[in-house]
């Protein structure tokens, strides 16, 4: 029998209930009322819930509505900036003025998301020694403007300066070089004044990097304000296990080390002109350099990343290593003598001395006397080589205890939500690894009519995906597609590389063919640009790799047909995966089960999810991966896609693609 509120919270999303007076032509969703309700029963039992609730249950109101009914005070953490955006200006007023309540909402970013005035003065000096770019020097002076004028202070609202400027850096802080109190700055300091309305807020929106920040006292200038929250929902959860294994890594970054170098330049002048902190400076970079150079001309490539334990020339980075040591040390050093000097030299010195630990830490990796780092559980070394830098990580291979210790002493209810947490109705791979067994599962379907809406065309005949020219033969066949839907098309691809192949051989088919064609392809602008210029400009194709699988809502006219090249197994080389699947091989289980198929699963299905986001939406998914069909796992895979409409003939494809093409209501 249900309780009083549990029917309370059921009211608010009837016929005529409080939301129907506020949303034009409402109608009831039993899966959004299912979901609401489950919330309240977790709130009322203080339990947690993990909860899948695929795409339009509506999920921000069904787990908002009990919570503000119940007075309680919510944590809300998201994967990213975008959602926690459309929370705070639009989802929670709405909902807020439906039920007619006034609720204290604070909305707080990462520190690096605003700008840091104490370090904004010190690049504006004119003596600071990190050279700067003419465009540079422009992108500064825009940023003093806005920081005099700003009340929050959030990067993301300056839009003449890019987010990839080499500026951003210079301007905000870290939770490594923040000057916390010992700031001249932190009585009127953008993130200090974030996080006091954060602790008064009633209901707060953060993301996954804050949670775990909190959770595990990474940042010390973040006060425990999460135990005084009543309820902890953590959407978009599919993402929060990828943010966790980043998160809980340790990493030598040399970027940072140069970076840190940079900063004892800038102060050190000031302090002790004596010393030749320029001189310190280019012996740090030209260590950095060399270990680069080095790793580059052992592996024979720029871009790779390696288990320590595969690495069968590791002794010859202990030489360069060495040097970077002694580089570091001798910078430590003058910054030691005059740590007393300022609060700036104080934290340097904090920072100098992680440094040398790290630093020196890796140095006994590459030459075999490493000792285990303070972490709980097995520990993998490794590391990533780009062009121009290489980040050297310590990942525990599995961080399910300390979330779960996490709730354990938080002792409140946490909901965990999102469109994909299971693997064909199976959440065993999620709760696995957020530690969290205990908690109830639940999921409900869309109420979009999928089989109507959409369907899923399989190709046969393309060579198998570890073919050479399976992406060349990937372009070819969706292009006849693409040309008749005049684009209005996502092309989603596994890899950068095939997303290269494809984007470049439908520009070359656009050409010669006379089509006039739009091809957006990523990283040729900023994400925001291309969907921007997607929606916005008709005969449009956007070819994507994983940043564009999930987070995007197109809804209408613009997107009638989306391409998913593979099944995103996760890459065998990566070496975190790796680990974890010999992990898994040791207590005998079988690691393709256990890991690569779940986690292609739960991908696949923000893929495919891109299509249909709208009642009125309708649309061709293909999948040009026939291991679908002669495949074993392939009809555990087939099963968790969204029941659309199904073909493996290409005319039946054809034919619903032009019936989609008349204009939607």
């Amino acid at each position: 029998m249900p309780s009083e509120f549990v029917k309370e919270v059921a009211d608010v999303f009837a016929k005529d209930g409080p939301l129907s007076k506020v949303t034009a032509n409402y109608t009831p969703r039993p899966s959004q009322i299912e979901f609401a309700t489950s919330v309240a029963e977790a709130l009322e039992k203080g339990k947690t819930l993990v909860a899948e609730a695929g795409t339009g249950t509506g999920k921000t109101f069904a787990y908002l509505v009990p919570a503000l009914l119940k007075d309680q005070k919510v944590l809300i953490s998201t994967a990213g900036k975008t959602l926690q955006d459309q929370l705070f200006t639009k989802d929670i007023p709405a909902l807020l003025k439906a039920l007619g309540m006034g609720c204290r909402v604070a909305l707080l970013k990462g520190r690096s998301n605003y700008i840091c005035k104490q370090r904004l003065e010190h690049a504006l000096q004119e003596d600071s020694y990190v050279a700067k770019s003419r465009e540079e020097v422009v992108h500064l002076h825009r940023i003093k403007k806005f920081a005099g004028q700003s009340v929050t202070g959030e990067r993301g609202d300056i839009t003449d300066v890019p987010e990839n400027s080499g500026i951003w850096p210079e301007v905000t802080s870290t939770g490594e070089n923040c000057l916390g109190p010992n700031c001249d700055h932190y009585n009127d300091c953008f993130v200090m004044q974030a996080r006091e309305k954060a602790k008064e807020a009633q209901l707060l929106v953060i993301n996954h990097h804050l949670f775990l920040a909190d959770i595990s006292l990474k940042d010390n200038q973040i006060t425990d304000f999460l135990p005084e929250f009543d309820l902890v929902v953590l959407d978009e959860a599919h993402q929060l296990t990828n943010i966790a294994t980043n998160f809980f890594s340790q990493t030598l970054n040399l970027y940072d080390v140069r970076n840190l170098a940079a900063d004892a330049v800038s102060q050190g002048y000031g302090v002790n002109k004596q010393i030749d902190w320029n001189g310190i400076y280019k012996t740090i970079s030209n260590a950095c350099d060399d270990l680069i150079s080095t790793t580059h001309n052992i592996l024979n490539t720029k871009d790779k990343q390696l288990a320590v334990a595969k690495f069968k020339d590791k002794h010859l980075l202990v030489e360069p290593f060495k040097k970077l040591l002694n580089a570091v040390e001798k910078l430590s050093n003058a910054v030691h003598v005059h740590k007393e000097a300022s609060p700036e030299m104080t934290k340097l010195d904090e920072r100098c001395t992680e440094a040398l630990d790290l630093v020196e830490y890796w140095r006994d990796v590459f030459n075999g006397k490493a000792v285990s780092r303070s972490m709980k559980g097995p520990l993998l070394d490794w590391f990533t080589v780009k062009p121009k830098n290489i980040f050297f990580n310590t990942t525990p291979l599995s961080y399910a205890e300390m979330l779960k210790s996490a709730r354990e002493v938080q002792g409140k209810p946490w909901v965990l939500t999102s469109a994909t947490l299971a693997a064909n109705g199976d959440f065993k791979h999620f709760i696995d690894q957020v530690g969290l067994e205990d908690a109830e599962t639940k999921s409900w379907e869309s109420p979009f009519d999928f089989k109507a809406q959409g369907m899923l065309y399989i190709t046969e005949d393309l060579p198998t995906p570890s073919a050479s020219n399976f992406s060349d033969e990937v372009a070819k066949r969706i292009w006849p597609f693409i040309k008749k839907n005049k684009g209005r098309a996502f092309v989603l691809c596994t890899t950068l590389r095939a997303m290269e192949v494809i984007s470049e051989a439908l520009r070359y088919f656009a050409e010669t063919e006379g089509v006039s064609m739009n091809i957006l392809v990523q990283n040729e602008q900023s994400k925001q640009e291309l969907l921007r210029r997607f929606r916005s400009e008709e005969n449009s194709v956007l070819v994507g790799s994983m940043s564009f699988w999930e987070g995007v809502d197109i809804k209408g006219d613009a997107l009638s047909l989306v391409v998913i090249d593979k099944i995103p197994f996760p890459p065998p080389d990566d070496p975190v995966f790796e680990g974890r699947s010999k992990e898994l091989e040791a207590e005998g289980k079988n690691s393709f089960n256990e890991i690569s198929i779940p986690e292609a699963i739960m991908l696949l299905k923000q893929g495919a999810g891109r299509l249909i986001r709208d009642e009125k939406d309708e649309g061709l998914l293909i999948l040009c991966d026939n291991r679908l069909l002669s495949k074993g796992y392939g009809t555990k895979i087939w099963k968790s896609l969204p029941d659309f409409a199904r073909t493996k003939v290409f005319d039946t494809a054809m034919n619903f693609l032009e019936r989609c093409q008349e204009p939607r209501g």
